[in-house]
């Protein structure tokens, strides 16, 4: 019982933390210019592009974390936490300093203030700590204080990032907001962890260290895919548009993110349980089936919302100075739904080892890639291309669960 309620708490959380992160999103739309909006928009784009690693420390700690526990592992489990807690640590400042560094390149390529890029680099070092840190709590189950520290994040981003705008900062503040909030965070997240951390710097040598450092290595093929798939249209929007355009383009971003990231607690919770079942040899699709219906009935009602009322709901979520998104969301919140059912697919396959859906991923990429940057004219085309790819690849998703379920 005590399980299932730290589900709940972390699906509540989350949610939570969605809404306040959305409040965020909103209310920057209001403050800043469109043009600067757009920039901001592609600055949160490249930032999940560059700290990709991120999200491969989290998937990645927690599936591990989850079956050392599933198999009450405690010396590998310190081992691992020693071992990767000094890696990351060690990476995450050699990263963010070359980001650092090349900050002036950065930003004059792709016309977004000098301040905020420089940022990115210290951005990067507090991410990898904090997922890693996320990681741990989501493989041990530990989901009241993994939605804390979802809820800190976002509110104080929401506080700190507002506030500095309304100082006149412009996105120089709102994206010092964002990074502030990662601090913040973190300290959250390491309160539960302090134990752990002890007892990991008194832990004997294991030798698993280089079966986690493929598993590590494949899910970065995995999860960075996903990331360029569902990012590189942002990133894209402010060099391939005109400014008007970019800017109807990041308010369709901004509603179809609504769909995107609502449900994406069901995908920590479906990695957790199908890395522990499959580490215990028990069954692991039936969760996977009640978390594709649950997104289907939540999110997929939004993105029938934003097919029938786009008119009514663009004014409303995002204001009335991006009239033009009407006509691009109902495209971008179908695409949005199905890279939501794809995330959930992707927890699937890394909780299961499957890491081949990395090759699939990769070669969406490249196809999307390839397709804007020679056919896009306007933002309702861009709109098209996300759309058709995210149908393709989540087609070829379903395809490769099938062969594997055969085969097994």
């Amino acid at each position: 019982m005590r399980e299932h309620s730290g589900a709940l708490f972390l699906l509540v959380a989350t949610t939570v933390a969605n809404v306040l992160a959305y409040g965020y999103q909103v209310v920057q739309a209001r403050l800043l210019k469109p043009e600067q909006y757009a920039a901001l928009t592609a600055l949160f784009g490249i930032l999940i592009l560059e700290s990709v690693s991120s999200q491969v420390i989290q998937s990645a700690t927690a599936t591990l974390a989850a079956r050392y526990r599933a198999h009450e592992n405690d010396a590998a489990l310190h081992a691992f936490v020693r071992r990767w807690s000094t890696r990351i640590g060690g990476g995450a400042a050699v990263l963010g300093f070359v980001v650092f560094l090349a900050s002036p390149l950065l930003a004059g390529a792709l016309s977004l203030p000098a301040i905020s890029v420089a940022l990115l680099g210290l951005a990067l070092f507090l991410a990898l700590s904090f997922t890693f840190a996320i990681g741990l709590l989501q493989g041990l189950a530990h989901f009241v204080w993994m939605g804390s520290a979802l809820i800190v994040q976002a509110g104080s981003r929401l506080v700190i990032g507002v506030g500095l705008v309304l100082l006149g900062l412009g996105v120089d503040g709102a994206f010092t907001g964002a990074t502030a909030a990662i601090a913040v965070s973190l300290g959250v997240a390491a309160i539960p962890l302090m134990a752990l951390y002890r007892a990991a710097r008194g832990a004997t040598a294991v030798e698993l260290g280089a079966a986690e450092t493929r598993f590590f290595g494949l899910a970065a093929v995995v999860l960075l895919a996903y990331a360029a798939l569902t990012n590189i249209d942002a990133v894209l929007a402010r060099s391939l548009l005109g400014p008007d355009q970019a800017g109807a383009y990041a308010g369709a971003i901004t509603m179809g993110k609504i769909v995107l990231f609502a449900p994406i607690a069901v995908g920590f919770l479906l990695l957790e349980r199908t890395a522990r079942a499959h580490a215990k040899g028990e069954d692991t699709d039936r969760m996977l089936f009640l978390a594709l219906g649950f997104v289907l009935a939540t999110s997929g009602l939004v993105a029938i919302a934003y097919i029938v009322a786009p008119e009514l709901l663009v004014p409303i979520v995002v204001g009335s100075q991006y009239p033009e998104t009407a006509k691009i969301i109902g495209i971008y919140g179908v695409a949005a739904l199905s890279n939501a059912l794809l995330n959930l697919w992707i927890a699937y396959f890394i909780g299961r080892g499957e890491m081949r859906i990395g090759l699939l991923l990769a070669l969406a990429v490249l196809i999307e890639l390839a397709l804007l940057v020679t056919t896009v004219s306007d933002a309702v085309s861009m709109a098209r291309i996300v759309l058709i790819v995210a149908l393709v690849t989540q087609s070829a998703a379903i395809a490769t669960f099938a062969f594997l379920r055969v085969r097994r």
